[in-house]
């Protein structure tokens, strides 16, 4: 029997998409949302640089807190990519995120220093 062997990156990808599928099962899914508000926030210019030195980056929140038929924008104005909630956001790049179940869901966010954002959401 013959046994693949896994790279490091192979097996962090893997484990991201694992991740990937858990938030989407419990966040929502790439279908629009029927009603609600829409919880907008933008990644500024410069926040790559600001977490790399260990500061806040002005307007990105830490918690998140929404009823089940919202939606979360997010608008990337910086010059790298971002992940949220699992998703690259790449410059320029807007990411919608249906929020389809009600929970308290801890998700990454590359625009914190501790790589994490808090989203809950209320029935």
């Amino acid at each position: 029997m013959r046994r693949l062997a896994l790279s490091r990156s192979a097996a962090a990808a893997a484990t991201a998409l694992v991740a990937v599928a858990a938030v989407l099962a419990a966040c929502g899914s790439q279908e629009p949302a029927e009603s609600g508000e829409t919880i907008r926030f933008d990644i500024p210019a410069g926040a790559s640089k600001l977490v790399d030195a260990g500061k806040d980056v002005p307007g990105v929140p830490q918690r998140i807190e929404g009823t089940v038929g919202d939606t979360v924008e997010v608008t990337n104005h910086d010059a790298e990519l971002q992940v949220v909630s699992g998703f690259p956001v790449n410059p320029g790049q807007t990411l919608t995120i249906p929020l389809n179940r009600a929970g308290t869901y801890e998700v990454e966010c590359s625009a914190h220093e501790d790589d994490s954002l808090t989203m809950v959401v209320s029935p």
